[in-house]
């Protein structure tokens, strides 16, 4: 499920997206931010898809060994443990999981290579030896070893990020997001869910949507107001000195603070100037802070910030 925080940075993409794409439409530009959260979706998928094509790589090698010219013993007598995975069988066999699959066209098609290299590399490892001497399967054993392999070998893999990067620009910012969401379903997993368990939701409720819609339009349509606010506090600074991604933090937290009742002012403050160590210079936190400081005493005054609950100013 997307925290605010990750919602604030696909905001952010699709602003510095408009801005530096004069005469870009706002609605068009609305369109592609939907999409662009949707997207995190297709990422977590992939993400599942990549442990799904595990077992039915190894269900691959042992038909292929079973079938050699002259199998031995341990190819003819294979442990199944990995083959017979609890999380994965159910993952092999959820409905809904494949109905995603299916509708967002989710394959590692030429790329499954790279998992082939993965299975591998599991196979060879000291974990899978100690797993598949267990004596049977359990729940728990099953997870802990996916959980195991996922975190070792795909959430941690330059090939498997490099991929992603080549098939959308902004996932390399949204595999935290994604990957949250795969070990959520590792770990929520359990004996009573069936074939019909529905996946986690990416967006917890229409609030989530609403916040990033808003944000971006009112970002836009006040954009040379707030930048009018901006340039009053930055003393002995021209607009055009100012990085542009500093510029778009700022007016993305002033139309947050104005726009926004139930989120207290300090809490909008710490995410952008998170957003802007991230995302921008080193100094750009400070610069961000001060500036946005003294607008906010001002915005108060004139009553443009205005605060529902106790202690939210």
């Amino acid at each position: 499920m997307l925290s605010r925080r990750h919602i604030r940075i696909k905001v952010l993409q699709a602003l510095y997206e408009y801005f530096q794409n004069e005469g870009t439409e706002m609605t068009r530009g609305n369109k592609r931010l939907m999409e662009s959260i949707h997207g995190i979706y297709d990422l977590y998928l992939f993400e599942l898809k990549a442990l799904s094509d595990l077992l039915r790589i190894a269900e691959d090698e042992i038909d292929r060994r079973k079938n050699k010219r002259l199998p031995t013993a341990d190819d003819l007598n294979p442990s199944t443990l990995f083959v017979d995975n609890l999380f994965l069988n159910w993952l092999k066999s959820n409905v809904n999981f494949n109905k995603q699959i299916e509708l967002n066209h989710v394959s590692w098609g030429e790329n499954r290579e790279a998992l082939r290299n993965i299975y591998k590399q599991m196979e060879a490892s000291e974990e899978y030896a100690e797993y598949i001497a267990l004596p049977e399967n359990s729940i728990e054993a099953d997870k802990k070893f996916i959980k195991w392999v996922y975190g070792t070998y795909i959430v941690n893999s330059d090939l498997v990020h490099q991929l992603y990067e080549d098939k959308n620009m902004h996932w390399a910012d949204d595999l935290d997001a994604a990957q949250m969401m795969v070990a959520k379903t590792i770990k929520r997993f359990s004996a009573e869910m069936d074939e019909f368990t529905a996946l986690p939701k990416l967006i917890k409720d229409s609030d989530d949507l609403s916040f990033a819609e808003t944000l971006y339009k009112k970002c836009i349509a006040n954009s040379e107001a707030y930048e009018e606010l901006i340039h009053e506090k930055a003393v002995n600074w021209e607009m055009d000195r100012i990085a542009l991604i500093d510029i778009i933090l700022m007016k993305q937290a002033i139309a947050e603070l104005t726009n926004f009742k139930e989120i207290p002012i300090k809490v909008t403050f710490n995410e952008y100037i998170e957003l802007s160590k991230e995302y921008s210079t080193p100094k750009s936190g400070n610069f961000i802070n001060g500036i946005l400081d003294k607008l906010k005493t001002d915005l108060v005054d004139k009553g443009d910030i205005r605060k529902i609950g106790r202690g939210l100013l």
